[in-house]
């Protein structure tokens, strides 16, 4: 396309956060010139937030990494050699092939960051042809995979909220889709929805700029949210309001469960059975004319049987609206209301954020969630929540699947597999668990992990226990990462390579299922500056050079893509053209032969699972329930009054993403420095003032940040900011940029008891803090003594 004064206009994708959005890059003598939203993008239609529009001072930054790099000096002294590509490839391909030898495929780790979408796949692949399952990332257990798999196990597939359907009600549950625009889920469409007549229920710990907008906002104290997800269902049911049609006929809660073993009951042919009404008798659930009870015990053969529905009735008769709100902080009387009008109002699309993947309880808060849909009948209908139809197999769909052709071993040993049976091991074929990868390269239990790939990924400062990520990266044989520039992590690192931004690159971004509009293309509008090279491209030459390509043959990333869209009778060009491979929106898709010939879902039972009978086979409540939390005020009071707050991390940031962009000067113009949110009571209480530095203690670590006074949230609250660094300040260790002064993650726990028994995830949200003034030069000094205490630990007595 031509523009104006000789310039040419590429349309193209923005992957500068999850989005996706469509843009125009204007160029004009093979520079990028101007970036804009492309009106005529099918999901984003023009719109382009503040990051998106400073891509191009991003593109051009005087920081990029543009060449490959060595070490030149111990680890973390921050001393780097420019070296040739040739060189780059080989120390990568020697080194890896070296440590495989000696320990095996599992000693090699790695992971993405907050480039998921558009290399996540790719590490993950690689990692997998070396013969390694331990595939990690900050996000994974901590983000998105809880609520994916919990979909996954009750309605067989992912559903995400119909914005295309005009919902009338619309509840963001823990999200901030106006700031994250997360997996291709715009939130302008969010906005426009409640411009135009939608009713609103934000439910959150912070009055976020949509809870401002909302019809009801539910201050939750973090971490309780299957109590409040119950509470609601037990007013749907003791007053009527669930869809009776739905349940009964495309749920499983008439089946009939053993009250003592807890097993579905089934006939001789295996057949689910269910107490027909008329008969007084356990039938097939899909015996000609039987008219099921939903509620119910009953005697079946000298066995106590109960249905599922009773079951769950019985659950959540244990969290009233007046109980549940002790627990939650809420009012009994806002829980009755948000039940009542989400089970009103039609139709309702449920969004959900990654608040609910960050505590101990994310196995159950994501499943009661999706129960809450099926009360409620908002499956798969216009402005509901619906699943797409896949155009064809994404990225992750393929990687996934060539990981399960792995040795059924390979699983049985990932780490994690031992407890964390969601995420890791032989049922799972996922993820490895994150704080055993770090101990076992700290310890060598249950065996030695010695390589960590990293492609765009800084654990320093997204994954939890910063100063123990850091003893464990400082003790690795080998460590490459490849990312647009230097970060505190990759300081650490033995070889860092130059990657692309989306404008020197071809890609989709894979958000594949999460919405119609997830496979986003991006195209390379300029030339790579300096030696960037593609990361799927060096991954494959890596494979080569170490005779391990056999199952990688593509040379290019587009000849992946093409194979893949091939298989669907698409091609590469075709998705270019269109703006990305779209999914096709098609609802009720349970009441015809779309899942199955007789209808009903693609689950176990063929029907939406109340009772689940994935988290039963796993080991796993099939109901939801909850566990307080370790640090609470009713779990461990005694802690509780040295440390009084309880502190929620990770809420976003328009201009940032993550720990990305800190070094764009016009992003960081908006957001110059960290900040903790604190209730102007408490702040008041503690003699801090807006502005003051602030220093947040936890049983575990300290960072300091700018006190915000903020009255949108409960007094007993703090909001810490995650992801700070400072590009401009000191590269070496311990110091490096900063890491340890305003981290949050020098205050967060990854061990037990704060791991999520089903996945594995730590807890970011709902741990104990104290709070408390002090000067700039005690804040520095506060820095320093994080940072050297990180350190030590790496050090031998001799070196000390």
């Amino acid at each position: 396309m031509d523009g104006r004064n000789g310039t040419r206009i590429v349309r193209s994708g923005c992957f500068l956060c999850h989005g996706g959005c469509g843009i125009r890059v204007h160029v004009q003598d093979g520079r990028a010139v101007r970036v804009e939203g492309d009106p005529e993008h099918p999901n984003s239609r023009g719109y382009l937030c503040v990051k998106g529009r400073a891509g191009i001072e991003l593109l051009y930054h005087k920081d990029r990494l543009l060449h490959p790099l060595k070490r030149a000096g111990a680890r973390g002294e921050g001393r780097w050699e420019r070296i040739s590509w040739d060189e780059a490839l080989e120390t990568c391909a020697a080194e890896l092939k070296k440590v495989i030898g000696r320990h095996g495929p599992l000693a090699v780790t790695g992971g993405d960051g907050t480039k998921a979408d558009e290399v996540a796949w790719i590490v993950d692949l690689f990692l997998l042809n070396l013969g390694s399952t331990n595939r990690t990332g900050p996000g994974r257990a901590q983000c998105m995979f809880p609520r994916r798999a919990a979909s996954n196990a009750t309605w067989g597939n992912y559903y995400t909220p119909d914005y295309e359907g005009d919902p009338r009600l619309i509840v963001l549950w823990g999200d901030q889709p106006e700031i994250s625009n997360h997996n291709s889920i715009l939130g302008y469409k969010m906005l426009d929805k409640r411009r135009g007549g939608a009713k609103l229920i934000v439910i959150d710990p912070r009055r976020t700029a949509a809870a401002r907008r909302a019809d009801l906002w539910l201050p939750i104290r973090p971490g309780t949210d299957v109590v409040l997800a119950l509470s609601m269902m037990h007013v749907m049911i003791e007053e009527d309001l669930f869809d009776r049609a739905f349940v009964e006929r495309w749920s499983n809660a008439p089946f009939l469960v053993d009250a003592e073993t807890g097993d579905l009951l089934r006939d001789s042919q295996g057949n689910h059975l269910v107490w027909d009404k008329d008969q007084l008798l356990p039938v097939p659930n899909d015996w000609p004319g039987a008219r099921p009870a939903l509620c119910g015990a009953f005697d079946v053969h000298g066995r106590v049987c109960k249905t599922v529905w009773q079951l769950l009735k019985e659950r959540c008769a244990q969290y009233t609206p007046p109980k549940a709100a002790a627990i939650t902080w809420l009012k009994a009387g806002d829980i009755v209301r948000a039940a009542r009008l989400y089970a009103a109002t039609k139709p309702a699309a449920l969004a959900w954020g990654v608040g609910l993947d960050q505590c101990i309880n994310a196995h159950q808060n994501g499943r009661a969630c999706a129960i809450l849909e099926c009360l409620t009948g908002n499956v798969d209908v216009p402005g509901g929540n619906m699943h797409p139809v896949p155009c064809h197999r994404g990225c992750r769909t393929f990687t996934d699947a060539f990981g399960e052709t792995l040795p059924e071993e390979a699983y049985r040993k990932q780490l994690g597999a031992d407890r964390f049976r969601l995420c890791s091991g032989p049922a799972a074929k996922r993820y490895a668990n994150n704080p055993a990868v770090l101990r076992a390269i700290l310890t060598g239990e249950p065996y030695p992990v010695r390589a960590w790939v990293a492609i765009g990924g800084n654990p320093l400062l997204t994954w939890s226990n910063a100063k123990e990520v850091y003893r464990a990266l400082m003790k690795l044989d080998f460590f490459m990462g490849a990312d647009l520039f230097m970060n505190p992590s990759l300081q650490l690192a033995d070889i860092v390579l130059p990657a692309p931004t989306h404008f020197e690159k071809e890609r989709l971004m894979e958000t594949q299922g999460y919405g119609p509009f997830g496979n986003v293309r991006c195209v390379r509008a300029v030339e790579p500056l300096g030696e960037v090279r593609d990361e799927f491209e060096v991954c494959g030459d890596i494979l080569r050079r170490m005779g391990m390509d056999r199952n990688w043959p593509w040379r290019t990333v587009v000849d992946f893509y093409d194979e893949r869209l091939q298989e669907a009778g698409m091609t590469w060009r075709e998705a270019v053209e269109a703006g990305g491979a779209f999914d096709r929106i098609a609802y009720r898709k349970h009441e015809t032969g779309h899942y199955r010939k007789e209808g009903g879902f693609p689950t176990a039972t063929g029907r939406a699972e109340i009772y689940s009978t994935v988290w039963r086979r796993n080991g796993y409540d099939p109901l939801p329930s909850y566990t307080e939390l370790p640090e609470s005020p009713y779990s461990d009071p005694e802690l509780m009054k040295e440390y009084p707050f309880v502190v929620i991390t990770g809420g976003r940031l328009p201009n940032y993403f993550h720990s990305q962009h800190r070094q764009v000067a016009t992003l960081r113009r908006l957001h110059p420095e960290p900040q903790t949110q604190i209730h102007p009571e408490a702040a008041a209480r503690l003699g801090i003032k807006k502005g003051d530095w602030v220093c947040v203690e936890s049983p575990r670590g300290r960072c300091v940040q700018r006190a915000r006074l903020f009255s949108g949230m409960d007094p007993r609250l703090l909001h810490v900011e995650h992801g700070w660094w400072f590009p401009e300040e000191e590269a070496a260790a311990p110091h490096l940029y900063g890491v340890f002064r305003s981290n949050a993650n020098t205050l967060t726990p990854n061990a037990d008891p704060f791991l999520d028994p089903a996945f594995g995830g730590y807890t970011l949200r709902g741990f104990a803090a104290k709070a408390y003034k002090v000067t700039e030069e005690q804040a520095t000094r506060i820095a320093w003594e994080e940072a050297r205490e990180a350190r030590e630990e790496t050090l031998t007595p001799s070196a000390r």
